[in-house]
């Protein structure tokens, strides 16, 4: 049977694009920005997009286009090392599984907004749950002024939304309305990619270009928003001292490599489906740009908001500080408060949220599924609507402990240990077997081939020498745990916790005060002892991944 090909070069464009730009680019990349040195952090982002990812992604692109194979096939060039496809397909596949549960996040959340959030605007305790209320009225007065309190947003997404348990060990029950979330999330996948790449590039039109117009909307209206500009000043003032430090770099690394895709197989896939002779050079360019390009976008939207908020309540930016997690689920939601109707612009944020969330959820599972169609073309040809429906129901089946009442925790170690670190390898292997092991020579012959032209001189100086010092020194210089695993702040947070420091979310951890029983800190005031529930490290989660 021939191999399908997109209806329109512009529907690879989108895809590919949908698939690089997901919520990351809205949520996290701000939050990076401001974190490390402001304006002076896009130097280390435009460097490893320039000289890190768009190379990769052309080279992938190149793979995928001439061999018109999947992730894995693809390595037939050299087969030794067909277990970097397969990493690829097993990593992404991973991915897929708890980014449908965060898009159900998204989808509870959005559907409450209405009727529950912005009416408890003012609440500080309506929504705690009965245990934590009834814990906080022991506390005495000055316990309770050191506490850190909880905003009504986060309150809701925690003890409304997520019902969340007190920690990994308790699972608890299955939380039915995100469970019924998740259940037409896969639907909606399987709906998008069932009959191939024919459906999948038409559904992009919407899923991909809609969320840019919302885009464009809040864009414009942060923009004329009272105090937008301090935000705004906040977020590009650049701090150049902070490029000394290596965690900036790995953390713009990861930022552009997770975000853009390299090494999740998902441009080799969609490069495959194209007219041999396509120009993929101009498109894994444009690509790149695309993705940088949205994410500076959504910080002036991000921090135009949170501007307006500090010139409404005169709470300094700096306390708007959170993760990539935390900024999506609870800051804005706090801040779409002032911005008249709050209804609708935290209803459009999460709407638009959900479209970015959709469109890089579908093409994973299109990776797998080309992947193993590709590689075992004999035993499953003919068969690729049950081939997707299988897929799509084992994915829903593993996600199933992490819609629990505990599931948070467990979504946010498989993102800290299985799916995001391993990219990087992966890409970084597949950049130098192709250009060491089958040769620059052969990929230049390729592009031949197909397009007429031979690769620019400047990528093949980044394919030799460029891109893989880049990677592999960041490799050496950086210690494991700062790619891979939790985030530098949940690490130095539990690093004081174990020390018996107070966290900055916490209460305050009290010298000589006896403990009531394990995992109880004591407050004291006064000779008297009140016991206070410890947060645990993952209350706020801050994602690694494309979150």
């Amino acid at each position: 049977m021939a191999r399908q090909r997109w209806g329109k070069r512009i529907e690879f464009f989108l895809t590919a694009v949908g698939f690089s730009v997901g919520v990351g680019d809205l949520w996290r990349f701000p939050y990076l920005v401001m974190k490390n040195g402001g304006g002076a952090f896009l130097i280390p982002i435009v460097i490893f997009n320039v000289f890190g990812a768009i190379p990769i992604v052309y080279l992938e692109m190149i793979m995928g286009q001439y061999s018109q194979s999947g992730a894995v096939s693809v390595w037939r060039v050299c087969p030794l090392f067909k277990g970097v496809g397969y990493g690829t397909i097993i990593a992404t596949f991973l991915f897929s599984i708890y980014y449908a549960v965060i898009i159900c996040w998204m989808l509870v959340v959005e559907d409450s907004v209405a009727t529950t959030m912005a009416s408890n605007v003012s609440s500080i305790t309506s929504t705690l749950s009965p245990a934590l209320t009834s814990t906080v009225s022991n506390l005495t007065t000055a316990a309770v002024a050191k506490m850190k309190p909880e905003t009504a947003s986060e309150q809701f997404f925690k003890y409304e939304a997520l019902k969340i348990s007190e920690g990994l060990e308790e699972l608890g029950a299955v939380n039915w309305p995100i469970f019924g979330c998740l259940a037409a999330i896969e639907v909606v996948c399987f709906l998008c990619i069932f009959k191939g790449v024919k459906l999948t590039g038409k559904v992009v039109y919407f899923t991909v270009l809609g969320p840019f117009a919302i885009l464009l909307v809040f864009l414009i209206r942060g923009a004329l928003l009272e105090g937008a500009d301090i935000g705004i000043k906040f977020y590009l003032t650049p701090d150049l001292d902070k490029l000394s430090d290596i965690s900036i770099w790995a953390e713009a690394c990861m930022q552009v490599f997770v975000s853009i895709g390299p090494g999740f197989g998902g441009m080799i896939t969609f490069a495959s489906y194209n007219k041999f002779s396509n120009n993929c050079m101009r498109d894994a360019i444009l690509v790149c740009l695309m993705d940088l390009l949205t994410g500076f976008l959504g910080g002036f939207v991000i921090f135009s908001v949170l501007g307006h908020v500090s010139h409404k309540t005169g709470i300094e930016i700096e306390n708007f500080k959170e993760s990539g997690f935390s900024l999506g689920f609870i800051a804005y939601p706090e801040a779409a408060n002032y911005l008249p109707p709050p209804q609708l612009w935290c209803a459009l944020f999460f709407v638009m949220s959900i479209f970015l969330g959709i469109d890089s959820q579908f093409p994973n599972y299109e990776i797998v599924v080309t992947a193993l169609r590709d590689e075992f073309s004999k035993l499953l040809k003919g068969k690729t609507t049950i081939l997707t429906l299988i897929v799509i129901l084992v994915a829903f089946l593993l996600a199933i402990p992490m819609v629990t009442e505990g599931g948070m925790y467990l979504l946010t170690l498989v993102d800290w240990y299985a799916a995001t670190f391993s990219v990087t390898i992966f890409a970084l292997t597949e950049l130098l077997v192709m250009t060491y092991i089958y040769g620059i020579k052969n990929i230049d012959q390729n592009m031949l081939e197909m397009t007429g032209r031979r690769v620019p001189i400047v990528f093949k100086i980044c394919w030799l020498v460029i891109t893989p010092i880049l990677l592999t020194r960041l490799r050496a210089e950086t210690r494991p745990n700062e790619l891979w695993g939790p985030p530098a702040e949940v690490r130095e947070l539990e690093g004081k916790k174990h020390a018996h420091f107070a966290l900055a979310n916490q209460t305050l951890v009290v010298q000589d005060a006896e403990k009531s029983k394990e995992g109880d800190a004591a407050v004291v005031n006064g000779g008297e002892v009140a016991y206070l529930k410890k947060n645990n490290a993952f209350d706020n989660p801050m994602f690694n991944t494309r979150l």
